[in-house]
């Protein structure tokens, strides 16, 4: 099991979840229900060495950040 903790800068919203693995489907159904539409495009930069990710819009610009422990 992976812990993972987001922040949406939005309203300086933060959680945390327990996830069996890490892709872009599950981010994505643990982060648009927050941003409130199930279509917006976001995608995700993560670093493997330092286990943190950036939450992006489709136009690139960041939305937020997750870690995983």
């Amino acid at each position: 099991m992976i812990k993972i903790h987001f922040h949406l800068l939005k309203n300086n919203l933060r959680w945390s979840s327990k996830i069996h693995q890490l892709n872009s489907d599950i981010l994505q159904r643990h982060i648009l229900p927050r941003i409130n539409s199930n279509h917006y495009p976001i995608y995700f930069d993560f670093c493997e060495v330092s286990r943190t990710g950036k939450i992006l819009s489709g136009s690139g610009i960041e939305l937020g950040e997750f870690n995983i422990h």
